[in-house]
């Protein structure tokens, strides 16, 4: 029940010269969903739901509905399939959160989602955050209790923590000031942007996916809490030790080899409820339970519990997803690790260690950021305020003006639907360079197009997007927010477009579906 170590490094808001501290407050990620689970599992132990039992029976009884386009798996889901990532439902990897949605909204529109053709329902694992949304809207029906209420009554009352979330503006607002401002490195364009907008931009429905703000300190007492199964430091006991123990139960297969750094890997085995399930390297043949947080690529963030050892360790960063900290977690891990088997970082560790952080910082100077002394003063944007800080800001190549783009985009334009991710728009104006506008709100400009050449009569358009909310205009041209769509190709001239598909968003490939156009 102690506390070994807590200590911060660097800075939470480079300009001000903010020290870190293990009050800090990080944006947490998907470590969230592990709140979710265990509050789902503690509606379960009150008689409220039941994580196994059909979602649909269990709404009917409620005056609600639960529906799936494919009925046979909507009689048999449950609960447990949405917080494991085993409903075969495909991942749109954010494009479900394109437009303001409240969390009923995103349940409701879970009847317009198709099974995807690659993941079987309860075959095969496929990540999904959305349906943590629905698995968290679902309990709110069930029990007739707010989420974000009862886990801060339940949790952070209970254990004192002083963590938050981002559907609490007054809460974000208070605690701005110990909020690590928000940092992204991009190599390739040299520039380490800081920007407060990603908190502003967070759509409150989404929390109990991704949208818990906690420091060091509160982590370290939820990680007690868990590794005493349910018992408060105060000896008094909050839930059973089953409700705690039931999120760490395997519930699919995922047997792959993870994190490996140096002569250290980890055989990750499956995933419970808000959990990736590991058999470690330890000589004891011990179990981890771990799971990584990253908020919009700013906020990074993981806990690892090893039962066994009755340890719990918890890391969080700003500034991420850039070549010089992508391993930094597996380092730790690493190195930590070492220390529980041998007592010690072993030589041959060791060595690895310093020649991962010669790279780095070779890198880092071939790369060099100026003092944050020189970096641009913030203006007050919104009621989170707190203006881009840009070190230093790149050209960016101009939006292309070639005429050959704009003939082959012009039988395209109008209006499209998809029942899901809603209105799709390609615009030719007086704007030299074609747009998609997605629901009137996120602009995107093409810049390129070509002809697929496996697929007879499709043309491919690749985006990018001026205005997405979490992406500070310095990377627009980043492949950040890049977007890829191809559009059916007219084989005569009486023919139209009918639809429009996006095939990548970021990095991602995506499955999902068409957006059909609406006739003129």
């Amino acid at each position: 029940g102690k506390t070994l170590f807590h200590s911060g490094f660097g800075y939470s808001d480079i300009a001000a010269r903010t020290p870190v501290t293990p009050n800090t407050l990080y944006a947490i990620g998907s470590v969230s969903k592990q709140f979710t689970s265990f509050l789902l599992e503690h509606y379960q132990e009150k008689g409220l739901l039941s994580l196994e039992e059909p979602i649909a029976s269990q709404l009917a009884d409620k005056n609600h509905e639960f529906r799936l386009t494919e009925g046979s798996v909507n009689d048999l889901m449950n609960l447990k399939d949405l917080l494991s990532h085993r409903t075969g439902l495909p991942n749109y990897m954010g494009l479900e959160f394109l437009g303001n949605n409240t969390r009923e909204q995103l349940f409701n529109d879970l009847y317009y989602t198709e099974q995807d053709r690659r993941h079987k329902y309860r075959g095969s694992w496929n990540y999904n955050n959305w349906l943590y949304v629905v698995a968290a809207r679902a309990g709110e029906i069930m029990s007739g209790n707010n989420f974000e209420t009862d886990l801060q009554r339940l949790v952070f009352d209970n254990l004192n923590m002083g963590a938050g979330t981002l559907s609490d503006r007054d809460y974000v607002l208070k605690n701005m000031h110990r909020i690590a401002k928000p940092y992204l490195y991009r190599s390739e364009h040299n520039q380490l942007v800081g920007d407060r907008m990603w908190l502003r931009s967070w759509n409150p429905a989404l929390t109990p996916a991704g949208g818990l703000l906690a420091s060091g300190r509160d982590m370290a007492k939820w990680m007690k809490f868990l590794l005493n199964e349910g018992v408060l430091n105060t000896k008094r006991r909050l839930v059973k030790s089953e409700t705690i123990n039931n999120m760490f139960k395997r519930l699919i297969d995922i047997n792959q080899w993870w994190r490996t750094f140096s002569d250290w890997s980890s055989h990750c085995t499956g995933y419970g409820e808000g959990w990736f399930l590991f058999e470690t390297p330890l000589d004891d043949n011990s179990r981890q339970y771990s799971h990584t947080g990253n908020f919009y690529n700013v906020h990074y963030s993981r806990l690892n519990l090893y039962p066994e050892r009755r340890l719990g360790v918890f890391y969080a960063y700003s500034g991420g997803n850039s070549s010089l900290n992508r391993k930094l977690f597996d380092v730790l891990d690493a190195i930590i690790l070492d220390m529980v088997l041998h007592g010690n970082i072993n030589p041959k560790l060791e060595a690895d260690v310093d020649s991962e952080l010669k790279s780095w910082r070779c890198s880092r100077e071939s790369n060099e950021i100026p003092a944050a002394a020189n970096a641009r003063g913030a203006d007050s944007r919104g009621p989170i305020g707190g203006g881009q800080e840009q070190l230093p800001l790149s050209n960016l190549p101009p939006a292309p003006r070639s005429g050959e783009l704009v003939a082959m985009t012009r039988q395209f334009v109008g209006v499209f639907r998809h029942p899901f991710l809603g209105k799709a728009e390609l615009l030719l104006d007086e704007i030299p360079s074609p747009r998609l506008v997605l629901n009137d709100r996120w602009t995107a400009r093409v810049a390129g197009v070509r002809e697929v050449t496996s697929t007879p009569n499709i043309l491919q358009l690749t985006c990018y997007f001026d205005n997405i909310p979490w992406l500070p205009r310095p990377l627009q041209d980043d492949a950040n927010n890049e977007m890829v769509i191809e559009v059916n190709k007219p084989i005569s001239e009486t023919d139209t477009i009918h639809q429009i598909t996006i095939k990548r968003w970021i990095n991602y490939g995506i499955e999902a579906g068409a957006f059909r156009r609406i006739a003129d």
